[in-house]
């Protein structure tokens, strides 16, 4: 992990992800990376019953008495939901799409893109297809909100809302290892697949606190326990896996980027600390 300048960023972002294409939303090396995984197939022997799933992915509460693994992939198909609103928002704006715009934030609104099909594909090694939901009224609010805001106000709200992503993935990447320990293939597919989500968010928190200034990043750690809150009560699958007082106590405590990374394979890299 390094933790420097932007340029080093770019360096960074352009060595992992590749030549971007904003036009037809695609990074090279990303491209290859699903190449890779479309080559290798993985399937889980206990595949999820889809009528179950459907019916539960619309409803704000799941049904009671469904297992954790379905929990699990529900929370897999909802929680990005909002992130994957909030990019289409912005496209519709044409906020990251004007020839001035330094080439990091091309970047990031590719790899915002490339986060749905991560997920997608851990829902496809249990033969479930990813849809696209409209994010709960509160969320879209959120959203709206961080993509609204002067720019300047932006980066603090977008960058605690990615550091209470980073715990939720997180979380969910750690519950996934625990739930698929008897299949060691689908747990490292899972496994491999949150990890990439989590290596952008990273970088992106700390993209979104070098834009700000030290006060700022103040309220940045102040913002982001409460919109990690939000998160898990409007995502209810994650409270359901996850004792709500041991995500509350997380959220809790200093964000530590060292603490997120430590068990890593990837390259991280991080502009500014927040």
């Amino acid at each position: 992990m390094s933790d420097n300048r932007i340029d080093g960023y770019r360096d960074f972002l352009r060595r992992r992800d590749g030549e971007a294409d904003l036009l037809n939303r695609r990074l090279a090396n990303r491209e290859t990376f699903f190449n890779d995984l479309e080559s290798n197939p993985v399937r889980s022997a206990q595949p999820a019953d889809s009528a179950t799933f459907l019916r539960n992915l619309r409803r704000r509460t799941p049904e009671a008495g469904l297992d954790r693994k379905m929990l699990f992939l529900l929370a897999t198909a909802k929680l990005n939901q909002a992130e994957r609103f909030g990019v289409g928002l912005g496209e519709t704006y044409g906020l990251n799409s004007d020839a001035d715009l330094p080439p990091e934030r091309v970047y990031l609104e590719l790899e915002e893109h490339y986060h749905t099909r991560l997920l997608a594909y851990v829902l496809d090694v249990f033969d479930l297809t990813f849809q696209v939901v409209p994010p709960p009224f509160v969320m879209r609010q959120l959203v709206k909100a961080g993509v609204f805001l002067p720019e300047r106000l932006g980066f603090v709200f977008v960058g605690a809302a990615e550091m209470a992503g980073c715990i939720m993935f997180d979380e969910l990447r750690r519950v996934g290892d625990e739930l698929f320990a008897d299949e060691p293939d689908v747990r490292e597919r899972v496994h491999t697949l949150y990890t990439e989500i989590l290596t952008d968010e990273v970088g992106h928190v700390g993209y979104c606190a070098s834009r700000c200034t030290r006060a700022e990043r103040a309220v940045m750690r102040r913002l982001y326990p409460l919109i990690g809150r939000v998160f898990a009560r409007q995502t209810v699958e994650i409270s359901l896996l996850i004792d709500p007082a041991g995500i509350r106590a997380r959220l809790d405590r200093p964000f530590v980027v060292d603490e997120l990374t430590a068990g890593l394979t990837n390259e991280t890299y991080v502009v500014t600390h927040p």
